[in-house]
């Protein structure tokens, strides 16, 4: 792979969408309200109102009603804050003319995100991260099980951390081979509190479980579809920034690979996570774990968080370029220098005359 040349499209083959989607009923109400937390809790972060209306219309705060579509209104809108929260930090860690900045300089945030974070959080005000932590603690908190409120502060850690090490990743000019960066990403895309806020949502606690096969299988295949969902679809966007932790750009730089064929493999890995998944939980529910009305609710709320997720990621403009309105269409070929993008056939292709980046001999990095 030749690190020079440029990327210009690539081929998206239809992605794996074999578990249900649904829009919570009350999804946009919820949308709206979380969007006025975001201006009350966060406006602040965001050097402008035009940066910060540019973020509202990316749709984040429509993630918690599509991935927990069935839960009480209230507890859906807290899903919906909580994933606006984190996206912004993830928005502001890839950006280093804010937290992407300085590793230090992030470490030193989140440390103080963290210190405001739970029970023995300080009175005083610590900056609107600081403000919107205490808040997401004091709404979400007692809805859970001493263990899960554990389980809470853990993965809100564990989540910095993993940003931590993409901005040393990325100031270091660090290359990472693809299980590294997995292990990385495990951490930095939230793994842990995807997993509790499905209990939240669905109520239950399946605490006892999580550290225990058969769960610890079914986990490592949803998390590992999802990453590589995500990084597909968000590809545009992370090579804008640069990042060095999408399993996208580590195959075609640590295995040579061209584009086209990075996405070809991860669109197959996608496929074979999802499908082990499944047969994961179809196992659960037959066997003696199955009888636990609990862990059948849980079940049912993570198939939500996997098909939510990637129906989010088609819709939303923070992937596609603001302006974008999605149509439905799920595949096709992708420009990556257009400033707004979509997926294209091969018709509309063959119709731009002098489009030479759709060309498939040019799809490769």
């Amino acid at each position: 792979m030749s690190r020079g040349t440029k990327v210009t499209a690539f081929f998206l083959p239809p992605l794996p969408r074999r578990l249900s989607v649904r829009y919570h009923p009350k999804a946009a109400q919820i949308e709206t309200a979380s969007n006025g937390w975001v201006r009350r809790f966060l406006g602040d972060c965001f050097p402008s109102e035009a940066e910060l209306l540019a973020y509202l219309r990316q749709r984040n705060g429509l993630y918690g009603p599509l991935v927990s579509p069935n839960a009480e209104e209230s507890r859906a809108r807290d899903v919906a804050d909580w994933y606006q929260f984190v996206t912004i930090i993830d928005t502001f860690a890839a950006d280093r003319g804010k937290l992407g900045a300085s590793h230090d300089g992030a470490l030193a945030e989140f440390a103080t995100i963290m210190n405001t974070f739970g029970t023995d959080a300080p009175p005083r005000e610590t900056g609107p991260f600081g403000s919107a932590a205490k808040d997401l603690w004091r709404r979400i908190s007692p809805g859970l099980s001493p263990s899960q409120v554990r389980r809470f502060t853990d993965t809100l850690g564990a989540f910095l951390s993993g940003n931590a090490v993409e901005i040393r990743s990325k100031i270091a000019d660090i290359e990472l081979d693809y299980e590294t960066c997995l292990a990385i990403r495990m951490d930095a895309f939230g793994c842990e509190f995807i997993e509790l806020m499905a209990e939240y949502a669905a109520e239950v606690d399946v605490s006892d479980l999580c550290t225990a096969a058969p769960l610890t299988e079914l986990h490592r295949d949803a998390m590992h579809q999802m990453i590589i969902v995500n990084d597909l679809l968000s590809w545009r966007k992370e090579r804008i920034h640069d990042d060095r932790t999408n399993t996208v750009r580590v195959l075609c730089h640590t295995e040579g690979l061209s584009l086209q064929q990075a996405v070809n493999r991860l669109c197959a890995m996608a496929d074979r996570h999802e499908r082990a998944y499944i047969a994961t939980r179809d196992q659960i529910l037959s066997g003696p774990l199955g009888t636990r009305p609990d862990l059948r609710a849980y079940l049912e709320a993570l198939d939500h968080v996997i098909g939510g997720s990637q129906e989010f990621e088609y819709l939303t403009p923070r992937y596609w370029g603001d302006g974008a309105v999605w149509d439905g269409t799920t595949y096709g070929w992708v420009s990556l220098t257009d400033p707004v993008t979509r997926f294209l056939s091969g018709d509309e292709v063959s119709d731009q005359s002098g489009r030479t980046d759709f060309d498939r001999g040019n799809c490769v990095v």
